[in-house]
């Protein structure tokens, strides 16, 4: 199949590069009706591609970004060009620092060791730019989903002059790129012309899916907490202003061993011990057919795990494809010192379990 366009800002784990492999193995299925639950829809890269060509999709995600992502590209018939004079008005405003100035351009932040660090994620104009927009869209008289567009072009337009490798666990020491020195200007995203779809956010252990044909499944499958990764985003959807923690300046919601830590983020793909037993309680769970995976062989489930669990329905058949690791693999977190940091390539699995 050929590649199928699709939008989405730096992000783990992203399935970009094999959706054609995705699409074309849902295809061969021969649904009936051709409708898909995207589980864990991230970026919500999977559930444009599906729209795109045809289907009705109903996105969950745990992450609040993911909602306003959703609304942008999928829950919506496409029509989106009326919304560039809205865009327009946001990009003539001017710059005035409020939460996001004072904690992420110049801010600083205390290390364990007692120690000040400081934080540029992005140039004070950009982020006193980045304050007032968001500040004014909060006030704008608009549809909800046009409300969670208008907050998706400013994060792709952040997501484009940041001082990061595309995580915010973690941010460059000093300004490393020229990039960071563009000013911030919001663009008309992409649209995807098709049948509205529909969001829901939540826990998917949790969430009361409705009767649909296939579910498309991508779990985090390893212990990198997505909460914490993507935290800026969530409160740039949210809007709350938390107070923040950390040397990261991680909202204090998402700080692990705090007394104000938002438990409902927690995942049980984030831990070996939980992982598998939560994949077969949301397999059995889901009102589906079909249950179609990504898998990579880097997970947190082993591939024998993977294999046994599916031997347990009615039928299954593994398709795969390689492609190059993710640059966090090599940068940070131990860089080459980091266990399988000389790898180059890994596989990723498309897994159908017909229940």
């Amino acid at each position: 199949m050929n590649k199928i366009e699709t939008k989405g800002i730096r992000y783990l784990g992203s399935k970009n590069k094999i959706i054609p492999l995705i699409i074309e193995v849902v295809e061969s299925l021969g649904l009936p009706d051709k409708n898909i639950i995207d589980v864990f829809t991230g970026t919500t890269r999977v559930a444009q591609a599906f729209k795109s060509v045809g289907y009705e999709v109903l996105t969950s995600d745990l992450s609040w970004a993911s909602e306003a992502y959703s609304h942008a590209f999928v829950c919506n018939d496409g029509n989106v060009s009326h919304l560039q004079k809205h865009i327009d008005d946001l990009n003539s405003l001017t710059g005035a620092a409020g939460w996001l100035t004072e904690h992420y351009c110049n801010g600083t932040a205390l290390k364990r060791d007692g120690s000040v660090a400081t934080i540029q994620v992005w140039k004070p104009k950009n982020g006193m730019k980045a304050d007032a927009i968001r500040d004014h869209i909060e006030t704008m008289n608009v549809e909800p989903w046009e409300k969670m567009y208008l907050i998706t072009s400013l994060i792709f337009a952040l997501d484009k002059i940041d001082n990061t490798v595309g995580l915010q666990q973690a941010y460059l020491k000093g300004w490393k790129s020229d990039r960071v020195d563009k000013d911030l200007e919001l663009k008309l995203l992409p649209s995807f012309k098709g049948i509205g779809g529909k969001h829901i956010v939540g826990d998917a252990l949790k969430i009361e899916y409705p009767e649909m044909s296939v579910a498309y499944l991508d779990p985090p499958y390893t212990a990198a907490d997505y909460s914490t990764y993507y935290h800026i985003w969530d409160s740039i959807v949210r809007w709350d202003k938390p107070d923040v923690g950390l040397s990261t300046n991680r909202r204090i919601d998402r700080v692990k061993s705090g007394q104000h830590r938002d438990t409902a983020m927690k995942s049980p793909w984030y831990s070996k011990k939980t992982a598998l037993s939560a994949t077969k309680v949301l397999i059995d769970r889901l009102p589906v057919s079909y249950c179609v995976f990504s898998y990579s062989d880097e997970g947190l489930i082993s591939y024998d795990e993977m294999e046994e669990l599916c031997r347990q329905y009615k039928s299954y058949k593994f398709h795969q494809q390689a492609h190059k690791r993710h640059v966090m693999s090599r940068t940070g977190a131990g860089g080459t010192e980091a266990e399988k940091a000389d790898k180059k390539k890994n596989i990723e699995y498309v897994i159908v379990i017909e229940k």
